[in-house]
């Protein structure tokens, strides 16, 4: 008997860690008086796409398979956008003391890969799910700073025409994707 309950006890230890993925949530809250943005790529479809991520004309880095990164900023209006084999926008009005998420996957095309925010539904458990996973197994991208001012630097006429085609879309009527100031998580 006293086997059986050494068995028992061995086994809720050694299942308890895992019994919850989301009691293990990591999502970090901005700074006083900021917002965060967390732009996850929780797909490994098109792992081997780099996206590259922006805040209007500002470069916040590249990244390519599952992986995501965190970033914190002013509260307020923001144009989010992503540049893989195409681009894809965000129009983002955030609110202080608040987090936002968003997911940036690959989609298939008919002759390549693209890029494609998508709005999480908070309620959605299957997605929700992908997005503690990757919490879990992964810390947020940290780009080194002086790599990041090189980089936009360097990316003046891709940072140019990426704003170009936004601005040529807006006249056209396009709709785009949009985080309003309540969309944000509650941890």
């Amino acid at each position: 008997m006293k086997s059986v309950k050494t068995f028992f006890f061995t086994a809720v230890i050694l299942v308890l860690p895992f019994s919850k993925v989301e009691a293990q949530n990591t999502f970090q809250s901005p700074s006083e008086n900021k917002s965060v943005i967390y732009i996850m790529r929780t797909s490994a479809l098109g792992a081997i796409m780099n996206f590259r991520f922006f805040d209007g004309e500002k470069y916040l880095g590249k990244f390519k398979d599952k992986n995501y990164l965190r970033y914190e900023c002013e509260p307020g209006k923001h144009l989010f956008w992503v540049k893989g084999e195409n681009t894809d926008y965000l129009e983002a009005d955030l609110l202080a003391d608040k987090i936002y998420i968003v997911e940036a996957n690959a989609v298939m095309g008919a002759f390549s890969a693209g890029v494609k925010f998508n709005i999480l539904d908070f309620n959605d458990d299957k997605k929700m799910k992908r997005v503690f996973k990757l919490l879990t197994k992964k810390e947020p991208i940290v780009f080194d700073e002086n790599e990041l001012l090189k980089d936009q630097n360097d990316m003046q006429e891709i940072i140019k025409s990426g704003l170009e085609k936004y601005e040529n879309k807006l006249d056209r009527d396009k709709e785009f994707n949009k985080i309003t100031p309540e969309m944000f998580y509650t941890i």
